[in-house]
């Protein structure tokens, strides 16, 4: 039986198309594996948010291009098959190596769907002149390929299952058995500036709501205690679907709200399901915020009391030249409506450190909002050009790398000091957690409002149990507690 290692890059989302991969491999008779010098697969799931992410695949891709290389003439040792997959992927090709016995080579330049099997005898992706090593890409949502592709890499057949041949339907092998990632929409279309997800995941789709209460009800069918809600923006979930202006007039009326949105609708049918303990969601944006999706985190039994959404820059200026649709005061009226209801409720964001354009005064306005908002985490990016992007073709990157890495060091140090202030909060508090991993003999994971607590280990615990833990130390970025019987 072969094996495969896979190494998945970044976000939420990728986490869970790599439980999709899981499940497809092993219902292929392949076995995972936890290095890649022991795999006959290697799966770099990538992400090209960031620079820094496309750095790591290559550099992962070129040591095992060392590693093949070196144990080329050795029969004993496996020479690993190297598949990219999702953001850095344009298309889905093999390596030209695989395609020498087909006499009609289909070439499109194009990001588009394959039309059909035949197009997989492609290998136009501009990632195969970087990586000579690479054997083939595979977009993610073309994963009904992957076993034909295998087929004709290895030249047997590879087992597949029919009923597995779309994206969204595709089951995950979840490893862990207490959380479960459902996919509710797929790919973005806010356009924000800087960002180079449209390009890769194209025209935001919401997937229909009886296939995602199937999926969490299975889910919980099978013990999982918490449900995640994914995508690039969830509370819009439907927009698409929604008249733009009864949107935006609902929208306006905070405070006196008698319209339902579809993301509150869907929430409230996951609250009903039977035994379902925990729903989260990520992420989501402060310009399709509505009062009654932040409202569901008090009005929703299951509903955890913990929000991700970005803010990116405090500056209104900045923010309009990111094409971001939100103004600051949008977004802290949101960090003020949710923390008078619950002072310990959770808020995360993301920050971009120093876009095209951005003064020093634009500068010190987003870190005072490190002081106003008191985020209970950040995740501060250095701007880094995206091609494709709108930003890369009308906004010089005219900020020196040193002035970034400085101002990233002075936004880090705000971010200790909000964490410590969130996190003191905590002690002496008694808070479910739910145990999801364990390490050197402690088990740790999540309280209801998204902080992580570490506890020493019982043997009459086990990872999917709710444990009553008083917290009584602070640890840097982390929680200490004890069990509170």
């Amino acid at each position: 039986m072969r094996k495969y290692f896979i190494q998945t890059f970044w976000c939420a989302m990728n986490q869970a198309d790599s439980e999709k991969i899981n499940m497809l491999l092993l219902q292929s008779w392949f076995i995972k594996t936890s290095t890649w010098q022991d795999s006959d697969l290697v799966i770099l799931n990538t992400c090209s948010v960031r620079q820094k992410w496309e750095d790591r695949v290559f550099w992962l891709a070129r040591e095992i291009k060392k590693y093949r290389e070196k144990n080329s003439k050795n029969s004993k040792i496996k020479l690993p098959i190297i598949w990219i997959t999702w953001c850095m992927v344009r298309k889905t090709w093999m390596n030209e190596r695989y395609l020498n016995d087909w006499n009609e080579r289909e070439r499109a330049r194009k990001i588009e769907l394959l039309k059909d099997e035949k197009w997989i005898l492609n290998n136009d992706d501009k990632l195969f002149p970087r990586l000579e090593s690479l054997d083939f890409t595979l977009r993610i949502e073309e994963i009904k390929y992957l076993q034909l592709i295998l087929s004709h890499i290895y030249w047997e057949k590879i087992w597949t299952d029919d009923k597995f041949d779309d994206y969204l339907k595709t089951k995950q092998f979840r490893e862990n058995p207490s959380q479960a990632q459902v996919i509710i929409q797929t790919w973005c279309d806010n356009y924000c500036s800087f960002c180079i997800v449209p390009y890769t995941r194209w025209k935001e789709n919401s997937r229909p709501k009886e296939d995602i209460i199937k999926e969490c009800r299975e889910a919980i069918e099978n013990w999982v205690k918490e449900i995640t809600l994914l995508w690039q923006n969830v509370n819009s979930y439907w927009k698409q679907f929604v008249d733009k202006k009864l949107w935006n007039e609902e929208k306006s009326k905070w405070n006196t709200w008698i319209w339902k949105s579809p993301f509150r609708e869907l929430l409230e049918e996951i609250n009903n399901i039977k035994w379902i303990d925990r729903i989260r969601f990520t992420s989501s944006n402060p310009h399709d915020m509505t009062e009654d999706i932040l409202s569901s985190h008090f009005e929703l039994k299951h509903m955890c009391n913990y929000l991700h959404f970005a803010l990116q820059s405090w500056s209104n200026e900045m923010l309009k030249k990111m094409n971001r649709k939100h103004t600051y005061e949008d977004f802290k009226r949101q960090v003020e409506f949710l923390r008078n209801k619950d002072p310990y409720f959770s808020i995360s964001t993301d920050i971009i450190v120093w876009y095209s354009g951005e003064t020093e005064e634009m500068f010190q306005e987003t870190l005072k909002a490190f002081e106003e908002c008191v985020f209970d985490f950040a995740y501060i990016a250095r701007y880094s050009v995206r091609p494709w992007t709108i930003a890369s073709k009308i906004y010089p990157d005219d900020i020196p790398d040193d002035v970034k890495a400085e101002r990233w060091h002075i936004l880090n140090n705000a971010l200790n000091k909000s964490v410590k202030i969130r996190n003191e909060m905590m002690i002496w508090k008694n808070e479910e957690v739910l145990i999801y991993w364990e390490k050197d003999n402690q088990f740790f994971w999540r309280t209801r409002n998204f902080k992580e607590v570490f506890f020493e280990k019982e043997k009459n615990l086990k990872v999917w149990d709710i444990v009553k833990i008083k917290i009584t130390e602070l640890d840097e970025w982390v929680l200490k507690g004890k069990i509170n019987y």
